[in-house]
C-alpha cells in the first residue's frame, strides 16, 4: 500500500486530480450553454404566444428574392472582411502570406467557430492544422486567435459607442457611449508599439498601420453581418437604422456572454425585447430565423464538404 506521506505519491494525486477537474471543466462549458440555449427558448416560448408557426412560416415565404440575394451579398462581404484579420496577424508576426493562401482557412476557421461551444479555440485549431506548414508555433496561432476576436470588438466599440452617446435608443445606455475609449486608446498606444506579457507569453503590439487595418476589417465584418438581418427585417413602426443596430449589438453581447453557439436562443430574444413596441414579431422572428440560416449554416455546409475531401485525401495519403 502506498505510503499518503511519500511524495510521489502525493504528485501523483494531484496530477489525477488536476486532470479530472480539468474534464469536469471541459465538460460543464458546453453543458452550461445547452442550459443557457434551453432557458433562452423557454423565454422566446413566452415572447411568442401571440405567434403561431403558421404566422412565422408565412412571414418566410414572404420574404423577396431581392432581399436574400442582398443579404447573401452581405455575408460574402463579411467572410470577405474577416479573411484579412489572418493577412494582417501573420505580418505582424514576421510570417506574411498572399490572401490566397490564407483565406480559406481564416474562413474555415470561422464557419466552424460560429458554431461551437468555444468559438476561439475551435478556430484555433482549424487555424492551426491549416497554417502548421508555416511552422507557426501553438502560441503564434493564439496570437492570431486574439488579433481577431480583438479587431472585432474593436469594431464593436467604435460602432456601438458613437451609437450609444449620439443617439441612444434609451437613455440608461448613452453611458455605454464610453466603449469609443476603447479603440481610440488602442489606435494611441500603436504609435508607440509596446511589449506585453498575457499569461506569460510576450505580446508586442502592432504597429499603427496594422493597427488600423485590424479596426477596419473589424468595421466592414460587423456592419456587412449586421446588414445580413437588416436586409431581412420587414419596415416596422419605430425601427430605424440606429435603433436596429443598437439592438443587434446589444443582443451580441448577451449571446457571447450565454458561450452558446452563435448565441443561440439568447441573442434572439435579447433582440426582439429591444425592438419597438407593437411591430409583427412572426415577421421579426421569420428574419432571425433566415439570419441563422445564412449566417450560421450556409457557410458551414461550404466548408465540411471541402474538409470531407481533404479528410479523404489524407486517409488516402
Amino acid at each position: 500500500m502506498p505510503d499518503s506521506d511519500d511524495p510521489s505519491h502525493r504528485t501523483a494525486t494531484s496530477a489525477a486530480n488536476h486532470g479530472a477537474a480539468q474534464r469536469l471543466r471541459g465538460a460543464a462549458k458546453p453543458l452550461f450553454g445547452l442550459a443557457i440555449v434551453a432557458l433562452a427558448v423557454w423565454g422566446l416560448h413566452g415572447l411568442l404566444k401571440e405567434s403561431s408557426p403558421h404566422d412565422i412560416a408565412a412571414a418566410l415565404r414572404a420574404l423577396a428574392v431581392e432581399q436574400l440575394a442582398l443579404a447573401l451579398g452581405c455575408l460574402f462581404l463579411a467572410y470577405l472582411a474577416l479573411t484579412f484579420y489572418d493577412v494582417i496577424s501573420l505580418r505582424w508576426l514576421g510570417r506574411s502570406q498572399p490572401w490566397r493562401r490564407s483565406a480559406p482557412v481564416t474562413a474555415t476557421a470561422f464557419a466552424l467557430g460560429n458554431v461551437s461551444f468555444n468559438a476561439m479555440v475551435v478556430a484555433g485549431g482549424v487555424r492551426y492544422a491549416g497554417l502548421r506548414p508555416l511552422g507557426l508555433a501553438p502560441s503564434e496561432v493564439a496570437r492570431m486567435a486574439v488579433f481577431a476576436s480583438l479587431g472585432f470588438w474593436l469594431a464593436y466599440g467604435t460602432v456601438g459607442g458613437l451609437l450609444f452617446a449620439l443617439d441612444p435608443v434609451k437613455p440608461s445606455v448613452r453611458i455605454a457611449g464610453l466603449l469609443l475609449l476603447a479603440p481610440a486608446a488602442y489606435l494611441l498606444l500603436s504609435l508607440r508599439p509596446r511589449t506585453l506579457r498575457l499569461r506569460g507569453y510576450p505580446m508586442t503590439m502592432p504597429a499603427l498601420p496594422l493597427c488600423a487595418g485590424q479596426l477596419a476589417a473589424g468595421m466592414v465584418e460587423l456592419l456587412a453581418m449586421s446588414s445580413v438581418l437588416w436586409l431581412l427585417l420587414p419596415d416596422m413602426p419605430g425601427l430605424s437604422w440606429s435603433h436596429f443596430m443598437q439592438a443587434f449589438l446589444l443582443a451580441i453581447v448577451a449571446g457571447s456572454a450565454s458561450q452558446a453557439p452563435g448565441g443561440l436562443g439568447v441573442f434572439d430574444s435579447a433582440f426582439l425585447l429591444l425592438l419597438p413596441k407593437g411591430g409583427d414579431l412572426s415577421q421579426a422572428v421569420a428574419a432571425l430565423l433566415a439570419f441563422r440560416v445564412l449566417y450560421y449554416l450556409v457557410p458551414l455546409l461550404l466548408v465540411l464538404p471541402a474538409l470531407g475531401l481533404r479528410w479523404l485525401a489524407r486517409r488516402r495519403g
